[in-house]
């Protein structure tokens, strides 16, 4: 079985695109938009033939005991599915379903990948790339290709890009002149399916013919990979073990279980570890153990690392056939981030690069010291509970240790008030404890922030509270705010509680002692992703917005210069009453994208609801792009304007769904009690992704 390391021309492909012509895909350009979904199917439909003729490129070699070898496949399939005349479905002996579409002649162009017989790597457009299409010997997987389409902005075309592995960065891919492939030709006859000519099932065998040159003409070659049904090696890790595709394993190691059928079994493990099988099958399982070998050198790895040294192998053999399944390793990495800043690395939080260089004085918070008095980066482990014992921070980084990025408790009893000319703010993967109003604050003249970064945080703020006041402090007191990721639970026990995010518009005083201040604000401000409700019924709503910075109109100056980001946020019971979600003398730019408003409040308090008010002032842009909202228990109008309108603006309503977004009957998730909030699949696009 030599063919296998034969030459092998992947011509790869093109696909077929029903009922599509080449004509509306270049004369009609904005309609490629809503043809992405086609042309992504296209993509994983290729990345899966790709994964399926990659796998049989990997050999066995077998002993015949007279002086000669063959090599054979190493891995068999167990059953093949004919889904139709052209597609199939076929499960490989390690458990792994993989789906082989032949293809006609089609619409869309895709790049045409090789191999190389001399040299062994993949050729991409008949030119040699540095990756293997094979390992460092037949038995070694290579390194996969994997496809993907991304829009040219200047020509609104989509042309495709390819990466080999999940750790290198996406690449064009170019003709011989090193110009972009593009999905669509310009001119000309658009290629056709060269890659295989046909596959059927042959009695014991699945067999694969395809065109040797590439050209979708003779001649032909074919693969024959085994059909054997009593052989599978199959490694099943508990899904929270493993993370970025690696299982890892903890310092007294980790077991798994194995399914296997066949004669006889053993495991191969990598350089630096030990694994074991269980001699005796239970139902067909056996159990799968692995650790660091006594001798092996502990040190912290790229969470990127991709290596077939990797690998542990489990191979169990029927005959002359073999089924083998692997899994990569690594240690279990207890404290990753602060390793990575002690190492000199970056750690990106927001919009923003934490390192040594540039916010020293960083700490590992453990059981025995896990209280915060002090400025300062902190890490904290799981299973930490820091607790906060002042109220005065400069600079404050607080960074959840966990590889995974699993979140940590912070116990928060007592605002954070801000103090300094070039405060921090900072930050990621962090659970306050506790509901406190306001959760921050600037509190005097003369204090600035230099960031205000929160990143996967879930913060709870009190009912009828907010999250930073800041009207005591002077103008543009905050140079840059970014929300990204977050749960803002706000707290509610009465009806339609006043609560706002950043409050720059107050008062001390009353009667002639009043004093009204309106602060301006220079600085941008990205609120993306985030999830902002009520923890209560539907009787507790609240009356919240985003940013005022003035209730007159004459000072509150937000700068021409900036911009305001509201995108992907999902406001559950967050109603925009008696201020709209952003207040002040707009001057700057102005974002609202993919918003998901609901409610099911009955308060007869909560009325219209409003996005935007500029007072007099001609804001730079403003954006409202695909808006939804949904109101279960009454109807509350949100309007996107609310006072006086620009020039070159009218007033519009925020389209209302057509069914609840949250009908948990239609698969949608809606828990409160945790702040997870996924909406059905027909609006799976709107409002904040997090899953």
């Amino acid at each position: 079985m030599k063919y296998i390391k034969s030459y092998i021309l992947l011509a790869l492909m093109v696909l077929a695109v029903t009922g599509c012509k080449q004509e509306d895909l270049k004369d009609d350009v904005n309609a490629l938009k809503d043809r992405v979904t086609l042309l992504e199917e296209q993509v994983k439909l290729l990345n899966e033939n790709i994964a399926f003729f990659s796998k049989v490129l990997v050999c066995q070699t077998i002993d015949n005991g007279d002086g000669t070898f063959t090599e054979v496949p190493a891995y068999s399939i167990s059953e093949v599915l004919v889904n139709d005349g052209t597609t199939f479905t076929a499960k490989f002996n390690d458990g792994n379903v993989l789906t082989l579409a032949i293809g006609s002649k089609g619409t869309v162009t895709t790049p045409q990948l090789g191999v190389n017989p001399e040299t062994g790597k993949w050729m991409l457009n008949g030119s040699d790339t540095p990756y293997n299409a094979v390992g460092a010997d037949s038995s070694v997987d290579g390194d996969k290709p994997e496809f993907n389409i991304a829009l040219d902005n200047s020509t609104r075309q989509y042309y495709w890009q390819v990466r080999f592995g999940d750790s290198e960065p996406w690449q064009n891919v170019t003709d011989a002149e090193g110009n972009k492939v593009y999905v669509t030709e310009a001119g000309g006859e658009l290629a056709k399916d060269n890659l295989f000519k046909d596959a059927e099932v042959e009695e014991n065998e699945f067999v694969l013919t395809y065109y040797i040159n590439g050209d979708g003409q003779d001649p032909t070659n074919e693969v024959r990979i085994p059909i054997i049904s009593d052989l599978s090696c199959v490694i099943n890790v508990p899904e929270k073990d493993m993370a970025d595709g690696y299982w890892e394993i903890g310092a007294d190691g980790a077991s798994a279980e194995v399914e296997i059928k066949g004669d006889h079994w053993f495991v191969i493990a990598p350089h630096g570890w030990e694994a074991s099988i269980s001699e005796t099958l239970t139902d067909g399982k056996a159990t799968l153990t692995v650790k660091k070998s006594a001798t092996a050198s502990a040190g912290l790895k790229s969470r990127a690392t991709a290596n077939n040294t990797d690998e542990v192998v489990v191979q169990v053999n029927k005959g002359m056939y073999w089924a083998v399944a692997k899994v990569k390793v690594r240690e279990a990495v207890t404290s990753y981030f602060n390793q990575v800043y002690n190492q000199g690395g970056d750690i990106t939080v927001g919009n923003v690069t934490i390192n040594k260089a540039t916010y020293s004085d960083g700490k590992l918070l453990s059981t025995d010291a896990a209280t915060i008095s002090a400025d300062g980066v902190y890490f904290i482990p799981q299973g930490v509970e820091a607790v906060i014992s002042s109220t005065d921070f400069n600079k404050l980084v607080l960074i959840s240790d966990n590889p995974k990025g699993e979140p940590v408790v912070v116990d928060n009893t007592n605002l954070f008030n801000a103090t300094g000319t070039a405060g921090e703010f900072i930050a990621q993967n962090v659970i306050f404890k506790n509901a406190i109003s306001p959760f921050m604050q600037i509190n005097a003249s003369g204090i600035i922030l230099n960031n205000l970064i929160l990143d996967g945080c879930k913060v709870p703020i009190a009912s009828g509270g907010n999250f930073l006041n800041a009207f005591l402090g002077d103008d543009n007191s905050i140079d840059n705010i970014y929300l990204k990721g977050n749960r803002f639970a706000f707290n509610q026990t009465t009806a339609y509680a006043a609560s706002r995010l950043f409050n720059l518009s107050g008062s001390t005083g009353s009667g002639e002692n009043k004093v009204v201040y309106n602060r301006n604000l220079s600085a941008d401000v990205s609120i993306i992703n985030n999830v902002f409700y009520s923890t209560m019924t539907n009787d507790y709503s609240i009356n919240g917005n985003i940013l005022v910075l003035t209730t007159d109109g004459t000072d509150g100056i937000y700068s021409e210069k900036n911009t305001i980001t509201i995108e992907n946020n999902t406001f559950i019971n967050f109603l925009c009453g008696s201020q709209p979600m952003i207040r002040g003398n707009i001057r700057g730019t102005v974002i609202f994208r993919n918003l998901l408003l609901w409610s099911n409040t009955n308060d007869e308090k909560a009325k219209t609801s409003y996005l935007l008010n500029v007072h007099s002032a001609t804001p730079s842009v403003v954006t409202f792009e695909n808006l939804l909202k949904f109101d279960k228990g009454k109807d509350i109008p949100t309007n996107y304007w609310n006072g006086t309108i620009p020039s070159g603006y009218t007033q519009t309503k925020v389209e209302a769904a057509s069914s609840d977004p949250f009908d948990v009957s239609a698969g949608a998730t809606f828990d409160l009690e945790n702040g997870v909030f996924i909406p059905t699949a027909e609006y799976a696009n709107y409002g904040a992704q997090q899953r």
